[in-house]
């Protein structure tokens, strides 16, 4: 009997992963048509040099497609369940409304700091009534600036939208504790953390500027694998500090 109800269990938590590598694929093909669509027209009013902004601002959309990725994983050893469908979708409508109203806000100032320092006389410009003296072409500090500020995008992401949410299935301190343990936990392991945000940057804005396809595959694998990391990380400095 208990091997049955093993074999079960085992075969539904399987079940689960499967469905969560598909929903995190699937959630990359949404954002992968969604940023070939706003190419489309922002080549269409040459504004291309803004898609860049764009690509940085799908960075903060992760915290909510690692809600996806919970049956991934590894519990603490006494604790039986840590991942139900049912709290995803209890959960995914609020998370989609932050994320959401998020990327808008950064949406908003890059406009204007592209009508300021790349564009003066863009479209954008004139439709947003963006007055400014002469400053020149900025484009390359256009880009860079994209760049650094997509790091800290993908580093806020992990440390105040993936990993409280990660903590909370383990541990669960309350809303205020798994922030205070997700600050804990990326302020002893900075390095490794800055790293993660790097390579995540990697894995959204090199393949979307430069080998659109190659997204589909660098992003949700790069994705799926921090996120195990972390897992794996969190569950030995916890170990580490009993």
């Amino acid at each position: 009997m208990n091997i049955v109800l093993e074999s079960s269990s085992l075969s539904r938590f399987s079940g689960e992963k499967i469905v969560s590598y598909g929903l995190v694929f699937f959630a990359s093909l949404v954002i992968f048509f969604i940023s070939q669509v706003i190419q489309f027209y922002l080549t269409t009013y040459n504004l291309t040099s803004m898609y860049v902004s764009f690509c940085a601002g799908f960075i903060l959309f992760i915290p909510l497609v690692s809600l996806l990725l919970h049956p991934l994983l590894v519990n603490k050893e006494g604790k039986r369940e840590t991942f139900h469908f049912s709290a995803l979708l209890a959960n995914i409508g609020l998370v989609c409304v932050v994320q959401l109203l998020c990327f808008l806000i950064w949406m908003t100032d890059a406009i204007a700091l592209y009508s300021l320092y790349v564009d003066q006389d863009s479209f954008l410009a004139k439709v947003f009534e963006i007055k400014t003296q002469a400053r020149g072409d900025m484009t390359f500090e256009f880009y860079c600036f994209n760049f650094i500020l997509a790091w800290l995008f993908a580093l806020l992401s992990m440390i105040v939208g993936v990993l409280p949410c990660l903590i909370a299935r383990l541990d669960n301190y309350g809303v205020v504790g798994d922030f205070v343990a997700a600050f804990s936990f990326a302020k002893k392991h900075k390095g490794l953390m800055c790293l993660y945000a790097l390579i995540i940057v990697s894995s959204v804005l090199l393949p979307l500027l430069y080998g659109k396809y190659l997204f589909l595959v660098l992003f949700p694998t790069t994705l799926i694998w921090i996120f195990v990391r972390l897992n794996k990380k969190y569950i030995q400095s916890s170990l580490i500090h009993k």
